[in-house]
């Protein structure tokens, strides 16, 4: 197997294992971001394909001998970063790029705010149209009458948002995904040296012990 071969191998596997775990996270993401009790329950098959799955992708084609814990425990964090990264950003990312905007008035709220989060309740400003409770990242106390910006989604799947999510989770979210993304490229990059120095030195990138039982 040439050398540029080992490399790509190498490279579509990260990507395929990358791809599995976010379709099925991103699944998640949208099923739980409904609302739906019974769809949060359903979400629960993409979540376990999205942790497992990319593991069994990533293995592809790997001897017995090369599936050493420390690969399972690397490419296990790499793919629960990208989860929590996933399911905790989903939502928010789509109502920011589709999400339609218009004003709205605070019909009722919390008496104060708790953690920079008020529960109020809201409607449209044009129509009067009861957009019910939302929660609000604001550093002030919200009131009756006061105005305020909502992303509404125009397919009607996700509830209603106040478009101002915490600092703090996009933080996180980007931080998680970040994270994960350089690990990936650090396990890769040392998969793809292993099998060239095995190359280097045998001709295939198999395990050497492979190699020595297969000649006596």
């Amino acid at each position: 197997m040439p050398r540029n071969r080992l490399i790509q191998r190498q490279v579509l596997l990260s990507l395929a294992a990358l791809s599995v775990c976010l379709s099925g996270w991103v699944t998640a993401g949208v099923l739980t971001g409904s609302g739906s009790t019974v769809l949060m329950f359903v979400a629960v098959a993409p979540m376990v394909a999205g942790l497992v799955v990319p593991l069994l992708v990533w293995f592809a084609g790997e001897d017995r001998l090369d599936r050493r814990p420390v690969w399972y425990a690397g490419i296990g964090v790499v793919t629960l970063l990208f989860a929590v990264a996933a399911g905790m950003g989903t939502p928010a990312t789509y109502l920011d790029v589709a999400g339609r905007r218009v004003p709205v008035v605070v019909t009722a709220g919390d008496d104060a705010a708790r953690d920079g989060y008020q529960l109020v309740v809201a409607e449209t400003a044009a129509g009067g149209e009861d957009l019910g409770e939302l929660l609000v990242f604001a550093d002030h106390d919200l009131r009756a009458g006061d105005r305020l910006v909502a992303v509404i989604d125009p397919l009607g799947w996700f509830p209603p948002d106040a478009g101002q999510p915490s600092p703090v989770l996009l933080r996180w979210t980007y931080g998680l995904a970040a994270a994960a993304a350089v690990l990936l490229a650090a396990l890769t990059g040392l998969r793809v040296r292993r099998d060239l120095n095995r190359y280097d030195f045998t001709g295939s990138r198999r395990p050497p012990q492979r190699l020595r039982r297969a000649r006596q």
